[in-house]
């Protein structure tokens, strides 16, 4: 009868478990920035954190059984509320430590921040008449690591003999001391550039102000970028509800 008791109080909670992990997870994976590429964080939360959470919650069911002693009904219902309350206690812990101890995003009059900006490039890269997540990509590296992409406003793309001007925007989640944006047009070596951001790690008020012209300096593989290749962008940093 121990046996079958310690059974069900360890598949139950791994099964809590479980289901908490994938919000704990969740939360952690945003908190931390994992990339949304390729799945990288969806993956994380399925292969890393959910296995995780049923193996802690197993050993808690197991642990909580063999101490309760009491028999009966009673004894199960007060082994399976204690191992219940640990692992819910250890999800509150993974969530509200990291939290308290996280790099809130900057605010300005109490408001989140956005980074608005108009990506301008030679007339020679072509873009699709139709929305193609693939034909343009833009993405946030802050402290040089891979963060945000941005979302592209295809509705407002506007062309010239010269140039192609590409309007976006992108949330402000960190206090980073260096922010750039690798901009890429279509497959080609040449349509990946990264183009370095001067914003201090708390943006100011005069930083909602268009910014000059920035023009890129090298390639996704750091290589310099030709003159008349080169793209260039403005930006502003607006509040936002």
């Amino acid at each position: 009868m121990r046996f079958l008791r310690a059974f069900f109080i360890a598949l139950f909670t791994a099964l809590v478990g479980c289901f908490l992990a994938f919000f704990v997870g969740d939360y952690l994976t945003r908190l931390a920035h994992v990339p949304e590429m390729e799945g990288q964080r969806g993956m994380t939360i399925v292969f890393l954190c959910a296995p995780l959470g049923i193996l802690a919650g197993l050993i808690i069911g197991i642990v909580s059984a063999i101490i309760v002693r009491r028999q009966g009904l009673a004894g199960f219902l007060i082994a399976q509320g204690w191992s219940l309350l640990i692992v819910c206690g250890i999800g509150g812990l993974l969530v509200g430590v990291p939290y308290l101890l996280s790099d809130k995003p900057p605010r300005i009059d109490g408001k989140r921040l956005e980074l608005q900006f108009e990506l301008r490039a030679p007339a020679t890269f072509k873009i699709p008449d139709q929305p193609n997540g693939y034909s343009i990509r833009v993405s946030l590296y802050t402290e040089n690591r891979q963060s945000l992409f941005a979302f592209i406003d295809w509705s407002s793309i506007t062309k010239d003999s010269e140039h192609v001007t590409i309007p976006g925007k992108l949330p402000i989640l960190t206090h980073s001391k260096s922010r750039s944006l690798l901009a890429s047009i279509g497959d080609e070596p040449v349509a990946s550039q990264f183009i370095e951001l001067k914003i201090p790690p708390t943006p100011r008020k005069e930083d909602e102000t268009w910014s000059d012209w920035i023009f890129a300096t090298q390639r996704a593989d750091l290589s310099p970028v030709p003159e008349p290749e080169r793209m260039a962008l403005r930006y502003r940093v607006r509040p936002v509800n």
